[in-house]
């Protein structure tokens, strides 16, 4: 089996898992396979509504994460499509949820009092979580950058890549890396320390261009590799 077809088979798993979780969702309207955490607050009498809405952009990200690696035959757009279908379907199974609870996290009202009183602590977690994700896809990327090497990318990823061209490839999967790193971290702090109800809009803002930073970056890297490698897995 080659390094394509791997990959093609785990994301059509992936994909399959989290596309039968939405279709799960959509036909009961049962929003209690989420965490507790993203219906807590939301009205029982809007929790249908919840589970349908964000079972509709589960299946989208899961029919999107299944062609994120085309199968051999296939047009390398298919991955293109496939990472925008993901990223719209994240976008309404989120939106879907800041808009019927309130925030993306939040907490009923039997445990209001008792999470101020631990607000940091629940917080700290999740800025930890940040700063971590941050930090293991920035400094990467920036010494990518600096170098202008490559080699850090999987041997798939550079075997059709022409050594002249390996400078400008190590510069945008970089700069792409940076970026949905960055986003990804923005999106989890804006998700954490927005876990009032209703949601902050700083915490909206955050976590929106958050999430618009990491799609952003996503599809710089994986282009890039696509424009100078000729295709996602050569």
């Amino acid at each position: 089996m080659d390094a394509q077809t791997g990959g093609f088979i785990t994301c059509l798993l992936c994909g399959l898992l989290v596309a039968v979780t939405g279709v799960y969702m959509l036909v009961t309207g049962n929003p209690s396979i989420m965490h507790g955490y993203h219906y807590a607050t939301t009205p029982l009498s809007q929790r249908a509504a919840l589970a349908r809405w964000s079972g509709a952009g589960m299946l989208m990200a899961g029919i999107g994460c299944a062609f994120i690696v085309p199968p051999a035959g296939l047009p390398d757009w298919l991955g293109i499509a496939g990472i925008l279908v993901l990223i719209a379907g994240l976008g309404v199974t989120f939106g879907s949820i800041v808009h019927f609870n309130g925030s993306l996290i939040s907490f009923s009202t039997a445990d209001a009092t008792k999470s101020k009183a631990s607000r940091p602590l629940a917080i700290a977690p999740g800025m930890l979580i940040a700063i971590i994700v941050a930090a293991a896809t920035v400094i990467p990327g920036a010494l990518m950058i600096a170098s202008g090497d490559p080699s850090a990318l999987h041997g798939y990823h550079l075997s059709h890549v022409a050594e002249a061209d390996r400078p400008a490839l190590a510069a945008w999967v970089g700069a792409g890396t940076i970026a949905l790193g960055l986003g990804l971290g923005m999106a989890i702090a804006g998700g954490f320390c927005g876990s009032r109800r209703p949601m902050p809009t700083w915490a909206k803002v955050l976590l929106g261009v958050g999430l618009a930073g990491f799609a952003a970056g996503f599809a710089v890297t994986l282009g890039a590799i696509i424009h100078f490698n000729g295709s996602l897995m050569g």
